[in-house]
């Protein structure tokens, strides 16, 4: 049966005849009869007619909380159910036996090679001075950069991120370490046993701990499939606490640059500042020497990197860059070592670095308890950081990461690695970024990387006993540049977003001020409330018939658009929950109050002068006439409950307010109680409420606190253009 179409009378305003127009001369006559364009070929209807005209049918819907549970249990059982699922979990869980039998050997193998000799070379340095902020021995560094990376060579996905020590993470480590291990003395010389009686664990032992916590967290949000929850640290929330952190990084390195030794252990709220002000009320102690090998590097490593390596790129075309760290970690080796300046001069300097196989011990059980708080924070932010930049990177080389395997990748490797003297682990973003310059393809190149590593703990470990630690200083301030070059990008965020400025400068400012942990926490809590606020004072519209288009768009956006007189369309762009009714009852209000004002207010103006004229001229109103008025007075009756056949002007000159429900995305029962409020409103004042595009889900939120009952469902429209024809048609027909 053909479906009606509305007869194209001065029942249509200019509007909708120019969008009628617009729609058919869009479409040729042959797409015509082919597409059916919706509003034109269907004409309008309300909801139940159209979702009984094209067959809606609600899902079926079993109880979510059992769906739920059968498909995590199916998770387990389903991979044994037969061979090719069997096969295709194994594959999926150990990744390297999908990628190295397809391995271009030819194309691939050199850029692999180079890419993980250049990242290996970076990792020594680092490996050392991110072992010695974490207040570990300096070979724990290079062990982190040896046997995680081969574990996560395994199960990762990941194609470039480079895993090993990481200055923030180390930091946080540091802090644990320190509260845990024997006070007044340097965490690398501590012992089990303190003189004051007490057993203090070592500061490997409660980095292992850390560690194996790591792990288990990693497990379990892997198994439960929660990497979701890292979508709460935002860019901004991630930048704003890296950079903070970054700040407590160079402050605990000032000392060592200084070479300002004996400074009492500070901890808790505000301790930056008080370590910040032990340093200035010590500043007779500052070695000039130490003053001199850090300075000398400082220049050294930001010359070489911004002036030197580019020059040299350009002109040589090289993919191996320039190691400079490994470069200052050489000759300020060999300068203490001829100059004897760690005895004469009290140079502090790394000591022996012991040569060999790590050796094996399980983690202390009895540790996991004290740490696995500090774990928590540590593992959130090694895996934001870590997912943010692979994913990154596997997007601009095209090709697909497993988040999910990712985490069991992470969780292995970091439980691996606690049964050796270890640091906790995560992406470094400079070593992934020196990665991708060099032409790194495949996982592959972490064997070049862990063979260079393994070739030092091995054999050159010795050769590095004096190494000032003023050097390792040096390389860690100057990496954190990059981090304080976010600095620059802090006022075209202000430009973009004020909120987001907001997000980041909170989680910034929290972080500096009080502490690396409560600011994390900080920063993620103030990121929900601004989503909070934001969903509680929404923008609301009024829209307007686009001239020319079947669209309804917000006025105030578009100056090429039509009022209907007497038609209010209005929209409130946020889901209708409890936190927010009163908000959207004031801003109907509000918009009613606006359109009141309005001189679209006031319908039809001319067929009630017209009227008006004829009694004065002293004729009878026609029977025509007065056929309109009283079915227009029924419909204000059937919604309005009063009864009655008045012919004042007032009762004819309908007015109909048409609430846009597409920006409900989620409503509730307070939200329900609201919409049912604004009705009642509204019809006490004799206007007739429309409901449009109501999403699915919310209709049968409707359903279920039974607002068909209070609202009939002949009064919701599946868009906007149906409930506004539907509305000309009561106004003119």
């Amino acid at each position: 049966m053909e479906p009606q179409r509305i007869t194209r009378t001065r029942h249509l305003s200019v509007a909708e005849e120019e969008a009628e127009s617009y729609l058919e001369n869009f479409y040729s006559k042959n797409e015509r009869d082919n597409r059916r364009v919706s509003f034109v070929q269907r004409g309008a209807m309300n909801q139940a007619q159209f979702d009984k005209k094209f067959d809606y049918n609600k899902p079926h819907k079993e109880n979510e909380v059992k769906k739920q549970v059968k498909k995590f249990v199916r998770r387990f059982y389903e991979p044994f159910t037969s061979f090719l699922t069997f096969k295709h979990f194994i594959l999926d869980l150990i990744p390297i036996l999908k990628w190295l039998p397809n391995y271009e050997w030819k194309n691939d193998i050199l850029s692999d090679c180079i890419g993980g000799l250049t990242v290996g070379v970076m990792q020594i340095p680092q490996g050392i001075a991110y072992a010695l902020l974490a207040r570990q021995p300096a070979i724990n560094g290079l062990y982190a950069s040896l046997i995680p990376p081969l574990i996560y060579m395994i199960f990762g996905t990941s194609r470039h991120s480079s895993l090993g020590t990481f200055a923030v993470i180390s930091l946080m480590t540091g802090i644990t370490v320190e509260r845990l291990t024997k006070p007044d003395m340097d965490p690398i010389e501590s012992t089990l046993n303190g003189t004051d009686g007490t057993i203090y664990p070592s500061p490997t032992e409660v980095s292992c701990a850390i560690a194996f916590s790591m792990g288990i967290i990693l497990f379990i949000l892997a198994v439960f499939r929660l990497h979701i929850l890292t979508t709460f640290l935002s860019d901004q929330v991630v930048g704003g606490f890296t950079v903070g952190a970054s700040i407590h990084v160079f402050v605990s390195q000032i000392k060592t640059l200084l070479g300002i030794r004996g400074l009492k252990r500070r901890s808790g709220y505000f301790y930056l500042f008080q370590h910040l002000f032990d340093i200035f009320t010590n500043l007779d102690k500052v070695n000039v020497v130490c003053v001199g090998i850090s300075s000398v590097s400082c220049v050294v490593l930001f010359v070489g990197k911004e002036y030197i390596s580019p020059i040299f790129k350009k002109k040589t075309n090289c993919k191996f860059p320039i190691p400079w760290e490994l470069l200052v970690v050489v000759l300020a080796t060999l300068f203490v070592f001829y100059t004897g300046f760690n005895e004469t001069n009290k140079v502090q300097i790394v000591n022996e670095i012991p040569v060999g196989v790590p050796e094996f011990s399980i983690p202390s059980i009895d540790l996991i308890s004290q740490v696995f708080a500090d774990a928590i924070g540590i593992t959130v932010v090694s895996v934001a950081i870590w997912l943010s930049v692979s994913k990154m990177y596997a997007k601009s080389k095209e090709y697909q990461l497993d988040a999910g395997q990712e985490l069991f990748a992470l969780s292995f490797a970091s439980i691996g690695s606690s049964f050796i003297p270890t640091v906790p682990i995560s992406c470094s973003l400079s070593r992934t970024l020196v990665a991708v310059g060099a032409g790194v393809t495949t996982q592959l190149s972490i064997l070049f990387s862990s063979i260079l590593v393994l070739g030092v703990v091995s054999f050159l470990g010795g050769l590095l006993r004096t190494l000032p630690m003023a050097a390792l200083s040096a390389i860690i301030c100057v990496a954190l540049l990059n981090m304080f070059k976010r600095f620059a990008a802090l006022n075209r965020l202000w430009k973009v977003s004020k909120i987001d400025f907001a997000i980041w400068f909170v989680s910034f400012a929290s972080t500096v001020i009080l502490d690396v942990s409560i600011g994390l926490v900080i920063s993620v809590g103030f990121a929900l409330f601004t989503t909070i606020i934001r969903e509680q004072y929404p923008k609301w519209h009024l829209l307007a018939s686009v001239k020319g288009t079947p669209d309804f768009r917000d006025a105030e956006r578009y100056g090429d658009t039509v009022y209907f007189k007497g038609i209010c369309i209005f929209r409130f762009d946020a889901p209708l929950l409890f936190y927010n009714v009163e908000v959207f009852k004031k801003s109907i209000d509000k918009a009613y109050a606006e359109w009141q004002i309005s001189h679209e207010f006031y319908v039809i103006r001319e067929e009630r002068d017209h009227l008006l004229m004829n009694r004065m001229d002293g004729s009878d109103e026609s029977a025509n006439e007065r056929t309109v008025i009283n079915r227009k007075s029924s419909i204000v009756n059937n919604q309005t409950g009063k009864s009655g056949n008045s012919t004042s002007p007032d009762i004819y000159i309908s007015r109909h307010f048409v609430i846009d429900c597409s920006g409900f995305t989620f409503i509730d029962y307070m939200g329900v109680n609201a919409l049912r409020e604004v009705f009642s409103d509204l019809r006490k004042r004799r206007i007739l409420v429309y409901f449009a595009n109501a999403k699915a889900p919310v209709r049968e939120m409707f359903e279920k606190c039974e607002f068909y009952e209070f609202v009939q469902k002949e009064n919701f429209y599946p868009t906007v253009r149906d409930a506004a024809c539907i509305a000309r048609q009561r106004q003119l027909e």
